[in-house]
């Protein structure tokens, strides 16, 4: 929606998924059903989540209405010249890094099948564990 949207201000608030997916990308569509569904029940907990959409310019249009489509509720950034794909040293899709509220890379995952949510799940609640200490 042309926001601009800063990392170190999600991650100071809580727990950050950073997911780089694309329209094209099956496993990374079954993903986001998955994220949203973590997003809703950690949300609460200052969870969130930044999907970091690769599709290139023709069709990166597309997004807005896959989004609206699926009622994913949580960010959702485009970067068609994959610039921030680079910056994270993204090669293969989809790759999620969960940073802590400290800004430490507590996980990552590269890749999808189902069933793979629950180790992201786990760092979470280790996160949150953490936390309530």
């Amino acid at each position: 929606n042309g926001e601009t949207i800063v990392l170190d201000s999600l991650i100071h608030k809580g727990p950050v998924l950073v997911n780089f997916w694309a329209l094209w990308c099956e496993p990374c569509k079954l993903e986001m059903r998955t994220l949203q569904s973590l997003y809703i029940k950690y949300k609460d907990r200052n969870f969130s989540i930044l999907a970091i959409n690769q599709d290139n310019q023709k069709s990166v249009s597309k997004v807005s209405s896959f989004i609206a489509s699926q009622k994913y509720s949580f960010y959702v950034a485009t970067d068609p010249n994959g610039e921030v794909a680079q910056q994270f040293n993204v090669h293969n899709i989809p790759y999620g890094l969960l940073f802590d509220r400290n800004g430490k890379v507590v996980y990552k995952a590269l890749g999808y099948k189902p069933g793979d949510e629950k180790k992201l799940e786990e760092a979470l609640e280790k996160i949150f564990s953490v936390k309530n200490e």
